[in-house]
């Protein structure tokens, strides 16, 4: 008796609330996997932004790193001068380099970055902009060459410059730090330097 029943259920096949549980189950199961797959998509997207972000602070930082070096003196928080190159526009001279000897007069160009309102809409927020002697196609200064007055990064912090060079009182070091918004604000992503 047992052995007719499963031949003809064989024969029948699945019923219908079989087949919507079974259905239900594999919906639900896909839905999930789509979910999975969305926030790993959104982590891998978050993760390449900071990556970037930080990449630019690493690339920023080395930038300065250079123009130190080859830069005669420099002042920290300088007082804006009509004498540069570049008008400040209102945002806040933060670090100033002389690149010859008779440092920050008329003749001399000086590379300056200030911190303040971007020039357009296209960038987040605060901006860290360097003015100063454009760089030639072989990678070099070129101090007689026209100022050009460039943003370096976007997105700095808000409730303070976002970057902040501090000397040491003992010594010529240079304490360099860079803090930009991620998330939308919600975080922060801080490099920092000493020269």
């Amino acid at each position: 008796m047992i052995k007719r029943i499963s031949e003809t259920r064989a024969e029948k096949g699945f019923t219908l609330i079989e087949l919507m549980l079974s259905l239900s189950l594999g919906s639900l199961l896909f839905v999930v996997m789509l979910q999975l797959i969305g926030a790993d998509l959104r982590l891998g997207n978050t993760m390449a932004s900071r990556l970037r972000e930080s990449a630019q602070q690493r690339q920023t930082l080395e930038l300065i790193r250079g123009e130190l070096a080859i830069g005669t003196g420099w002042e920290v928080d300088p007082v804006n001068s009509d004498q540069w190159s570049c008008g400040m526009a209102g945002r806040q001279p933060v670090l100033a380099i002389g690149l010859d000897s008779s440092k920050f007069q008329v003749s001399a160009p000086t590379i300056v970055y200030s911190v303040g309102a971007a020039p357009s809409a296209i960038w987040r927020g605060q901006v860290l902009m360097r003015c100063g002697p454009a760089y030639g196609l072989d990678g070099v200064i070129r101090p007689g060459g026209t100022a050009q007055n460039r943003v370096l990064i976007d997105g700095l912090a808000k409730d303070d410059l976002g970057f902040q060079v501090r000397q040491d009182p003992h010594s010529k070091v240079l304490h360099l730090a860079l803090e930009q918004e991620a998330d939308h604000g919600s975080k922060r992503l801080r490099s920092a330097a000493v020269f």
